[in-house]
């Protein structure tokens, strides 16, 4: 192991195992810095048009078409609630994620992959991590960089689209000019 790698925490891994060095794909989001495993990265694109998703409030950055398949990009900062305004100028790339299903992060600029010595939050270690895909943070240069969870950020934009999907449903249901088709 060299001098710019870090080992991950003794309680991150499994007894017997030896720590491992864990590389992150280090970006910023508005004025935000954060990072994601490495691993979990499949490409950073530059955006295509964005086509708005009804009834998905800002963190939905929409769909785009991007290699032959259709992607839905999530804005960062409005699903973790930030005090950013959603819509930041600059950020015009797309961190691609894939895992079980392909989907993107809006980002203004990719720093590189870095391996960072991790703080995790007392948040990510209980049954709060389905609420904050934020697993802990580090330091990068001057900045602070929040370290996130892929299947984490996932889950959490599920849930707020689903929310905020069955809301709609409820209000068009409700509303007096609905008919329902027979069929």
């Amino acid at each position: 192991m060299n001098s710019t790698e870090t080992a991950i925490p003794a309680d991150l891994h499994p007894p017997g195992d030896a720590p491992a060095v864990v590389k992150y794909c280090l970006f910023r989001s508005g004025d935000s810095w954060f990072a994601i495993p490495a691993i979990a990265v499949h490409e950073i694109a530059a955006c295509p048009a964005l086509v708005p998703v009804p009834h998905s409030g800002p963190a939905l950055a929409g769909m785009c078409h991007l290699r032959s398949e259709f992607n839905p990009v999530i804005a960062l900062n409005p699903l973790l609630r930030s005090d950013e305004a959603s819509g930041v100028r600059g950020d015009n790339q797309l961190l691609v994620i894939q895992s079980s299903s392909v989907w993107s992060l809006l980002i203004a600029e990719a720093a590189g992959i870095v391996s960072l010595e991790t703080l995790v939050t007392p948040e990510s270690r209980g049954d709060d991590r389905i609420q904050t895909p934020v697993i802990g943070t580090s330091m990068f240069r001057d900045h602070i960089v929040h370290v996130l969870d892929p299947g984490g950020i996932l889950r959490l934009a599920q849930q707020t689209l689903e929310s905020l999907w069955n809301v709609a449903g409820q209000e068009v249901a409700a509303s007096p000019t609905h008919v329902r088709s027979q069929g």
